[in-house]
């Protein structure tokens, strides 16, 4: 189960123990110790290609674009070549969702079935899903095997997000699974990390809006914002991507291009600048280029923990991934890439870091680079 040990191994363990725990103290005081000290983590990590940016406000204090592009055709990485964002695209998703609860079209405690197509149950509990269960990954809907089929390479999923998403929630459906596809607990009492989740999230944008998702998040986040390197799809890409390599038997092998059906937990393609744009908006009052992504109200109660009593780092579909530095986002990893970004919401300083080898471990370098904007 790729999806399911990825996200367990990658993302899950880190939001536990890593938002808890001290980094060592690495010396460094001015930019030549910064390159050298990223350089060594490449090296050491043997990371072919990282974009780095650091950010304060609506201000870029620093980014570098490190490495190859594709190794075996020798190219260098530019600003403008796309990472596959794994597990950080939900920032994107959770934002979407928030922009229709801003607009008033549902509340947060209301039970996702009035707004859905079809109905979902968690086997052998009453307690109805709602929102807030799926932002705060609290809803018991679980990562199945059937999640390690919907891989596409070299094309965009032919399958609709609405079809498999009903035909894997609802019973006598074709990837339906009782014992795979739902955790064993009442909805909203225990805090279980959830890729289908988002997905669920996502349609639940295409039915609110009648619009498909990847339309409405034109629409409404990457065209308003300038981010135009952004894209959930393949074949409206056009520019350079990036490889992903996992590092295997002492070597980095290359992984074919890909997409998979349930996209808006971790499709989406976009550069380090690109994420500058929407990232910012969460330290300047939602607002970027003119543009109200979200209302401040909003943006304080995604950054404001939802469930203490069962996780005290988790917000609105947002973690506190480091007490230390009160940096709140996200990270992500999938085939051959590696990801994370966060800011603080009181310095107004975060960081962005996109990688393409799977096994890359990106948290202290985060903070490094937090540390690094600080002192600039």
């Amino acid at each position: 189960m790729k999806k399911l040990l990825l996200n367990f191994i990658i993302t899950f363990s880190f939001f536990i123990s890593f938002s808890n725990c001290d980094t060592e103290e690495i010396p460094i005081d001015n930019k030549a110790d910064f390159e050298a000290y990223l350089q060594d983590e490449m090296d050491s990590q043997k990371i072919p290609a990282l974009s780095l940016l650091v950010f304060e406000k609506d201000n870029i204090l620093y980014e570098n674009y490190l490495g190859k592009t594709n190794i075996e055709q020798d190219i260098s990485l530019e600003n403008n070549h796309l990472f596959m964002l794994a597990s950080v695209s939900k920032m994107v998703t959770g934002t979407a969702l928030m922009q229709l609860q801003e607009g008033g079209l549902f509340a947060l405690d209301d039970k996702i079935n009035d707004y859905l197509s079809f109905n979902v149950q968690i086997p052998n509990y009453t307690t109805d899903v709602t929102f807030r269960m799926l932002l705060t990954h609290t809803s018991g809907i679980a990562d199945g095997s059937a999640l390690d089929d919907q891989y596409y390479y070299g094309e965009d999923s032919p399958v609709a997000l609405g079809n498999f998403l009903e035909n894997y929630l609802v019973p006598a459906g074709s990837f339906y699974n009782v014992n795979e596809n739902f955790h064993d607990f009442e909805p909203g009492t225990q805090h279980e990390y959830s890729n289908i989740g988002t997905a669920l999230i996502g349609l639940l944008v295409e039915q609110i809006s009648g619009i498909d998702f990847d339309d409405y998040c034109k629409q409404n986040i990457f065209n308003p914002l300038g981010m135009s390197n952004t894209s959930w799809r393949l074949d409206e890409i056009s520019q350079p991507i990036v490889q992903p390599y996992d590092y295997v038997n002492g070597q980095n092998e290359s992984i074919d291009h890909y997409t998979f059906t349930d996209y808006p937990n971790g499709g989406l393609r976009s550069t380090a600048r690109d994420m500058f744009l929407f990232l910012s908006a969460f330290v300047r009052e939602g607002n970027v280029n003119n543009h109200q992504l979200l209302n401040p109200t909003t943006v304080n109660n995604m950054i404001t923990p939802q469930i203490p009593s069962l996780a005290n780092d988790m917000g609105l579909h947002l973690f506190l991934m480091n007490s230390a530095n009160n940096l709140w986002g996200h990270d992500g990893g999938e085939q051959g890439v590696a990801t994370i970004m966060a800011f603080n919401p009181t310095t107004g300083i975060g960081a962005i870091i996109l990688t393409n080898q799977g096994e890359a471990d990106l948290e202290e370098m985060l903070i490094e680079a937090y540390k690094f904007g600080l002192a600039l």
